[in-house]
């Protein structure tokens, strides 16, 4: 796999390809910063707020390291940013690029309670932890140092939804688990969708090809689903709940088909 550094001539259709997904990347850290501020409303105690605040930030965080590297290819990151911050609910998609379960009005139905909040950093948060761990072996260098970084945080974030999940059955009781296992199947079919469609068959990515044959993308959807399934397993186990069977993925919470076929 031939890698690039800062400063490296970029091929046209690498350079086309990598700042398409680390747009996407930034635009939808910030969002989810932004979306994750809001359930601030569900925290039943201080000291949860406090550690909810801490994600906020680091997810914000995420969202300002790509944008540096962004910068640095000539993308103009204040615009990103300003249309954010101005349409927080509803950015232009012409201008951003948001992952669909960050933008409000699919994400907002999702939560009701405290319980949800733990639930998302408990069973959505592997796919992350899975999908974004495979740019540390990138073949743009500076993107793979930043996502190292990244990596460790978003391990973070698993590590406050087992913590947030765990306490809410200490002051809640058998009642608060068997609620949160309700819950739990919801957010799978988020996580099971959060790093796209099959690599092959009529329902594939267009994209993917391109992406993995530049070594942007390293692993196929596949390989991170199986990651997926073997981390959520083992952090539900330890939280005390059961993986439901025979959920399908909803691939329309990542990114819509049309905004793929479009990319």
């Amino acid at each position: 796999m031939k890698t690039y550094d800062k400063g490296d001539v970029l091929p046209d259709d690498y350079r086309t390809a990598l700042i398409n997904l680390m747009c996407f990347q930034a635009d939808s850290e910030y969002a989810g910063g932004q979306r994750v501020a809001e359930n601030m409303q569900y925290a039943p105690r201080p000291e949860e707020a406090y550690r909810l605040s801490k994600k906020v930030m680091e997810e914000f965080g995420h969202a300002y390291y790509v944008w540096n590297l962004l910068a640095d290819l000539g993308i103009d990151v204040d615009a990103r940013l300003q249309e954010l911050v101005m349409h927080p609910d509803n950015p232009d998609k012409a201008k951003v690029n948001v992952i669909n379960g960050f933008r409000k009005q699919n994400w907002a139905p999702l939560f009701d309670h405290w319980h949800d909040v733990a639930l998302f950093s408990t069973v959505v948060t592997p796919a992350a932890v899975a999908f974004l761990g495979q740019y540390r072996e990138c073949s743009y260098l500076p993107w793979a140092k930043v996502n190292t970084r990244i990596h460790k945080e978003e391990m973070g974030h698993l590590a406050f939804g087992v913590w947030a999940s765990k306490r809410s059955m200490e002051f809640g009781g058998e009642a608060a688990r068997e609620d949160m296992q309700g819950r739990v199947a919801k957010f799978m079919r988020v996580g099971l969708g959060f790093y796209g469609r099959p690599s092959t068959g009529d329902k594939k990515s267009e994209m993917f090809d391109i992406y993995y044959e530049y070594g942007i993308k390293v692993k196929k959807p596949e390989e991170l689903q199986a990651e997926y399934l073997e981390l959520l397993e083992d952090r539900l186990g330890q939280v005390g709940l059961e993986m439901p069977q025979g959920i399908e993925p909803d691939y329309d919470m990542r990114v819509g088909y049309e905004l793929d076929a479009a990319e």
